[in-house]
């Protein structure tokens, strides 16, 4: 069975998924180029007041709970696999993909608003399945996408990162893997068997933290060592058009919107088209969807191009070389510069980005399974198998896990972006 879901991997995650993305992308740029970067729509719409008849939470912190999902150590060690692979070149075809993306976002999330559900309590639900089901008229396919989000809250949202901040802990600080697999389960278990708005505050409060301390190491770096900004800078577009940047770059971008095993193969994605990033903001007290999409396109601002970026010019300015594995290329890169005490710093950053990922797509896995009519009990069972799955998952072979999770996503990926180009 891996064998052919390997086989599957290669064409359908590999090959034509970019390509279904990139033509998406190019397409609702053309389309909604007048909207999206227009001042004065723009400033209308963030500047409109939310929805005070509506219940749900604040535009703000729909983004943060998104980014949540998004966020994860795709977007450290992501980024320095990228440079390991395919050089500095594809960190400008990491910019041009995630210029694309930024309007398919802000479409989906358009979508996801304008579809939502609103339950009896006054709250706003829905994502990829509502308008998947209300827009296309086509709830069993709603159904089928649900069912292919909660499998993959498992692997991609929860093994996943479990695995790659295990090793991560394990390699820098020689913490033992069983140590921070009780951990997650805990903190998971605690987020998870309770309401929903527990994760919520939980996003708000370390997502805006984590994004800025993140920051603040990186541009110390790129400030102890600007005189090496202009040729850093010269050596991304001059390798641009490599072919070895041009695969690493576009393809690893768009092939992997599931954040890529971030310890040893991982590739940072926003996971626009996917469908997910959407649950998230369906929930918003928004008067206007429009307003909720330009925060879309915030999302993948800080996501990809202001962590990302921070994170390849931090690696590429210090001069590291890779040696075993993307968590130590970048935890060298940021020691060399900074000195060693900021390891333990950074190690933390990957821990919790790792656990605001999980958090995140436990969201999605419980917003799917109340579409599809789970109960209250349901959503506890979910959660406690959630929990136990980010304990399991810090001793799973990663292969085994991304094959499935990779080709799981790389169907919702292809059911959104047909529906979105649809309606």
């Amino acid at each position: 069975m891996l064998p052919v879901i390997k086989w599957l991997n290669t064409y359908v995650a590999g090959l034509f998924l970019p390509a279904v993305l990139a033509v998406a992308g190019i397409y609702f740029l053309i389309r909604l180029a007048k909207t999206v970067f227009s001042p004065k729509i723009l400033f209308l719409s963030l500047t409109e007041k939310t929805n005070s008849e509506e219940g749900g939470r604040s535009p703000l912190s729909s983004l943060f709970l998104a980014l949540a999902g998004t966020l994860g150590v795709g977007n450290i060690t992501g980024v320095t696999a990228a440079i390991a692979f395919g050089g500095a070149g594809c960190v400008f075809w990491i910019w041009v993909c995630a210029f694309l993306s930024s309007v398919l976002k802000y479409a989906e999330t358009v979508l996801a608003v304008r579809y939502r559900d609103i339950s009896v309590d006054g709250t706003p639900h829905g994502g990829a399945h509502s308008y998947i089901k209300k827009g296309l008229g086509a709830p069993r396919l709603a159904v089928f996408f649900c069912i292919l989000c909660i499998a993959t809250s498992f692997t991609t949202g929860n093994m996943t990162q479990s695995r790659a901040a295990s090793d991560a802990l394990e390699s820098a600080l020689s913490i033992p893997p069983i140590v921070t697999a009780t951990v997650f389960f805990i903190l998971i278990l605690s987020l998870t068997v309770t309401k929903k708005d527990r994760i919520t505050a939980f996003a708000v409060k370390v997502v805006p933290a984590l994004c800025l301390t993140y920051v603040i190491m990186a541009v110390c770096i790129i400030f102890i060592m600007r005189d090496r900004i202009p040729m850093v800078t010269r050596s991304i577009f001059e390798e641009a058009f490599t072919a070895r940047a041009g695969v690493s770059g576009v393809l690893g971008y768009l092939c992997s919107p599931a954040l890529r095993y971030g310890v040893q193969r991982g590739i940072m994605s926003n996971e626009a088209g996917c469908g997910t990033a959407p649950i998230a903001h369906a929930g918003s007290a928004v008067a206007h969807p429009a307003k909720q999409g330009f925060l879309g396109i915030a999302e993948v601002f800080c996501d990809t191009l202001l962590l990302c970026t921070l994170t390849a010019y931090a690696v590429l300015l210090s001069g590291a070389v890779f040696e075993s594995s993307a968590t130590a290329y970048a935890i060298n890169a940021f020691t060399s510069v900074l000195g060693e005490g900021v390891k333990y710093l950074l190690c933390i950053s990957i821990f919790l980005f790792a656990i605001a990922s999980v958090a995140g797509w436990a969201y999605y896995g419980r917003e799917s399974a109340y579409a599809i009519g789970a109960k209250p009990w349901h959503i506890k069972l979910y959660g406690m198998i959630f929990s136990f799955f980010a304990f399991w998952g810090a001793f799973v072979p990663e292969e085994i896990t991304w094959e499935i999770s990779d080709l799981s996503i790389s169907v919702m990926a292809f059911i959104n972006v047909i529906a979105v180009l649809l309606m």
